[in-house]
C-alpha cells in the first residue's frame, strides 16, 4: 500500500531540502510527515511484496498507524520488521523506540505505564518537575536536548526531569530503502526543540536496520539552529527488563572508573554493583552508578546486559568521542512497580545541569554547529554470541577498573 509522499526511483531527482538528489543506492523514499508542507500520512504500509528484486528475498514490512483510546489516543507509531528484528518507533514522542523484539528476546521492560502516552496528557512540570514519568515505558528514551537529569534551578531557569525532547512530535518523517552496502531500512525523523528566548536545537535521527539482522542503529545529529553558541546535553536512556534482567543477570563493560551517584547508592556498597539480585520488595531504592570506560583506537566501545544463564544479551555499542560517559541505573524493585535497568551513554552524567557544567561536562555548540552520535543495539541470541561479545569487551579492558566507594 502506497500513498502521497511515496517515490520509487529509477533515476536521481530533486526532493525537497532533506534530499536534494537521490543516490543510486536508494531504492525507495516515502515522506510520511512534513509539517512545512502540511503533510501527515496516518495509515501506510510497505513490504517485501511491494518492492521486488533483492528486496523480495527476505520477508519484511514497515507500517505506520495511529493508536486510539485512553492516553495513547492520536499517537502515531511506525512498526518495522526486518525479517528477524521488529521494533516500534514513535514519531509523536521524540522519535523514540518503544520496544524491540528478536525472536524470544524482548528489548524493553514492563512499566506501570502501559500505553504510549500522548504528549498532550503529560505536564512535565507536574510533581515538582517529575511529569516526564507519566509516560515512561519505552525501551529507548532520549534525554535532552537543552538538559537532562533531575529537576533543578539553573540561575532562575527551571529544568524538568530529563528535558523536553522525549515529548516533542517529529516535524518530518521519511522512510528509505537503501540497497548498498547491504539492503537496509532507514527511518529518518526531525524533531525541533525551539522556543522564543530559549533553546533552538534540532534532532535529526536516522534509525536503521539491515534486513535479517538482530541490530538497530541510531545515527543522530543535534544542530544549533541559532547563530549564537548554545549548550546541549544528550542521553540515551536504554531500558531493559526480563527476559534479560533477573536474579543472576550481569552488566559487562570495559570499565576504567566507576563510582556511586550519591550517598544512597554508596550505602548499598560497591560489591556486586554490576550484578542483579532482584526483584526485591517495596523497600528497595534505585541504585545509580557513573563510569568512564575504555575504547578501541577509533573510540568504539560497548556495554552488555546478559541473562543469568548467559544464553541471551543486549549489546549497546557507541563511541566515547561522541558519548564519553556511561550510567548504569538499577531499579530492582517489585515487578509490578517497574523492574528495570538502564544502560545510558551520554554527553554527561544525569546530574543537575549546574553540577555537570561545573565539572566541564556540558558541551556547547557554536552557532550553526552540530554534535553527532551513533548508538547500536544488538540482540545476542545464543551463548556463543554472548561469550564472543563478552570476550571482545574484555579485550578493551587495559587495566583493572578503579572502583570508588564514594560519589565524586
Amino acid at each position: 500500500m502506497t500513498g502521497k509522499g511515496d517515490r520509487l526511483f529509477a533515476q536521481p531527482h530533486t526532493h525537497e531540502k532533506m534530499m536534494k538528489t537521490t543516490p543510486d543506492n536508494i531504492q525507495h523514499v516515502s515522506v510520511l510527515t512534513d509539517a512545512a508542507h502540511n503533510l501527515s500520512i496516518k495509515d501506510w504500509k510497505l513490504s517485501s511484496e511491494d518492492v521486488g528484486g533483492e528486496w523480495a528475498n527476505t520477508s519484511w514490512s514497515i507500517t505506520k498507524r495511529v493508536l486510539a483510546g485512553g492516553r495513547q489516543d492520536g499517537v502515531e507509531v511506525i512498526e518495522v520488521n526486518n525479517g528477524l528484528l521488529s521494533f516500534t518507533l514513535v514519531p509523536t514522542r521524540g522519535f523514540q523506540v518503544w520496544v524491540a523484539n528478536a525472536g524470544s528476546i524482548r528489548l524493553g521492560w514492563d512499566s506501570p505505564v502501559k500505553e504510549i502516552v500522548h504528549p498532550k496528557f503529560v505536564n512535565l512540570a507536574e510533581r515538582g518537575g517529575l511529569g516526564w514519568l507519566n509516560g515512561f515505558g519505552e525501551m529507548l528514551s532520549r534525554g535532552g536536548l537543552e538538559s537532562f537529569g533531575p529537576p533543578c534551578d539553573d540561575s532562575g531557569r527551571v529544568y524538568t526531569l530529563h528535558g523536553r525532547i522525549n515529548y516533542i512530535p517529529a516535524s518530518y518523517v521519511e522512510v528509505r530503502l537503501e540497497s548498498q552496502p547491504r539492503p537496509r531500512i532507514v527511518v529518518l525523523g526531525v524533531v525541533n526543540e525551539s522556543l522564543m528566548f530559549g533553546p533552538q536545537l534540532r534532532l535529526t535521527s536516522e534509525v536503521s536496520t539491515e534486513l535479517g539482522s538482530a541490530a538497530l542503529t541510531l545515527d543522530d545529529t543535534i544542530t544549533n539552529l541559532s547563530d549564537q553558541p548554545q549548550e546541549m546535553e544528550s542521553l540515551y536512556h536504554a531500558n531493559f527488563g526480563p527476559p534479560l534482567l533477573g536474579a543472576g543477570a550481569q552488566f559487562v563493560a570495559p570499565v576504567k572508573k566507576v563510582w556511586p551517584r550519591n550517598a544512597r547508592a554508596a550505602e548499598a556498597g560497591m560489591i556486586g554493583w554490576n550484578q542483579y539480585t532482584g526483584p526485591h520488595g517495596a523497600d528497595y531504592t534505585e541504585q545509580v552508578y557513573f563510569m568512564e570506560v575504555y575504547a578501541d583506537e577509533a573510540g568504539g566501545t560497548a556495554a552488555l546486559l546478559k541473562s543469568a544463564d548467559g544464553t541471551k544479551a543486549v549489546l549497546v555499542s557507541f563511541d566515547i568521542r561522541q558519548l564519553p560517559y556511561l550510567t548504569l541505573w538499577k531499579n530492582e524493585g517489585p515487578a509490578e512497580s517497574g523492574y528495570v535497568t538502564g544502560l545510558e551513554p551520554g554527553t554527561s552524567f544525569p546530574n543537575p545541569k549546574p553540577t555537570e557544567r561545573a565539572a566541564g561536562r556540558v558541551p556547547k555548540l557554536v552557532g550553526g554547529g552540530s554534535h553527532k552520535a551513533k548508538v547500536t543495539f544488538t540482540a545476542l541470541r545464543s551463548s556463543g554470541e554472548v561469550a564472543s561479545a563478552v570476550e571482545t569487551i574484555r579485550g578493551l579492558q587495559r587495566n583493572a577498573p578503579q572502583v570508588l566507594t564514594e560519589p565524586e
